[in-house]
């Protein structure tokens, strides 16, 4: 792999880590998340300085040049991002209804008492 690009992915990996830190700092992100981005640019830039590491993980996919091999980690890496968050916006989503469900049935219920409280009770009696 050519020095140029690994200079070049080590420096966009820095300034994701910064990025990720920050969101960290400023509460936009879950430690649970920054860990995993955090671990994956560490495993991205140890790649990345280890070409020996990176030609051993080329042979082993069978994939003749090794940035290739850089790529598909980082793709891969990418894809289960995208289905892990899928997973927690689902699960998310399916909470909420339940939560908005469950508020209905008690604004229903508290209308129903105050409108038992509000009655007239000469207008009962003339009922009975």
């Amino acid at each position: 792999m050519l020095i140029e690009l690994r200079i070049t992915m080590l420096v966009i990996i820095a300034a994701l880590f910064v990025f990720i830190i920050s969101l960290l700092r400023r509460q936009k992100l879950d430690l649970k998340y920054c860990i995993v981005w955090i671990i994956a640019l560490s495993g991205i830039a140890i790649l990345c300085v280890s070409p020996p590491l990176l030609d051993r993980l080329s042979v082993f996919f069978g994939i003749d040049v090794p940035v290739n091999t850089l790529f598909m980690v980082c793709i891969a890496f990418l894809a289960c991002i995208c289905i892990s968050l899928t997973i927690v916006v689902s699960r998310l989503s399916d909470r909420l209804r339940k939560l908005t469900q469950n508020i209905a049935i008690l604004e229903g219920e508290a209308e129903k008492m105050s409108d038992q409280n509000n009655r007239d009770p000469a207008a009962e009696k003339q009922d009975e």
